[in-house]
């Protein structure tokens, strides 16, 4: 009920979300967050106004001030923020991620990813992406030749999953939200290697084995999805981690290692964790 008195009062619901890992525009309110703020923008003040009236009946919910938002150049400061640096996002070891509307110069042996900002988690900036991407490339070599395929679980944005097309794997990339998917099916037609990677909403028919397989996603969601992962793997397949923060470590490596037989290899990067799996 309020959701329409809300868009009939010009609410702009597409412009923002409270955000419980779920699909884009399908999140809705996280039950255990203590404190959440959100901005809400209006057409105008008095629709602003309207709303603010509604809003005040809502048992502990705190109503800020309504300020007017100055006409700016909204594109070019999206493009300057995605783009963080003149040099786009460099990601060790050879990793350059830009927007398709850059022309910065290349160096020689970067593999660059094109990623067009949309409805899919992953433009490069967050550090579980880094993590990932790191990973990918230092454990490339070790991906049995046998069984080159990849399995990007969550795959978001596409990104990693291009990352994985980029070393020359055949990619299988499972993301429950279709927005995100044609999202990611953009991107990899910005990085030309749409016939190398494809999309599904499940993976109950891709039964591998795959030489990699990738998770860059919530622990609930790992833990969930613990034996399926593993029974997905080559037998000397890698399995890469991540969404994780420190006190999801413990939990999600023994639940995994358990399966796997072995413990994973941890890598950090600010409060962010992944957990990576090298069968020898």
């Amino acid at each position: 009920m309020l959701t329409e008195q809300a868009a009939e009062q010009g609410l702009e619901t597409e412009s923002w979300t409270v955000d419980a890992a779920e699909a884009p525009r399908e999140r809705d309110w996280i039950d255990s967050q203590k404190e959440t703020t959100a901005e809400l923008y209006f057409d105008s003040e008095e629709h602003a106004r309207s709303s603010a009236k509604i809003l005040q009946g809502i048992n502990q919910l705190l109503i800020g001030g309504i300020t007017e938002q100055k006409p700016e150049d909204w594109d070019a400061k999206w493009k300057a923020s995605f783009l963080n640096s003149s040099e786009g996002i460099v990601v060790p070891p050879f990793w350059r991620i830009l927007p398709p509307w850059s022309s910065v110069p290349v160096n020689s042996g970067e593999h660059v990813l094109r990623i067009n900002p949309g409805a899919g988690f992953g433009t490069g900036t967050h550090e579980t992406t880094q993590l990932c991407l790191g990973a990918i490339a230092d454990s490339w070599l070790a991906v049995p030749r046998s069984c080159p395929g990849v399995l990007d679980f969550g795959s978001g944005s596409g990104i990693l999953a291009i990352a994985a097309a980029k070393l020359g794997a055949l990619v299988h990339a499972v993301e429950i939200d279709t927005l995100a998917i044609d999202n990611a099916i953009d991107n990899a037609r910005l990085n030309e290697l749409e016939g190398r990677i494809e999309f599904q909403t499940t993976f109950k028919n891709l039964n591998g084995p795959y030489g990699m397989v990738i998770a860059n996603i919530l622990k609930p969601v790992l833990l969930e999805f613990a034996e399926p992962l593993v029974k997905r793997m080559a037998p000397k397949g890698i399995l890469i981690l991540s969404g994780l923060i420190e006190k999801d470590l413990d939990t999600v490596s023994e639940r995994f290692s358990e399966l796997l037989g072995f413990t994973p290899v941890r890598r950090e990067l600010n409060e962010w964790r992944a957990l990576i799996w090298v069968r020898s």
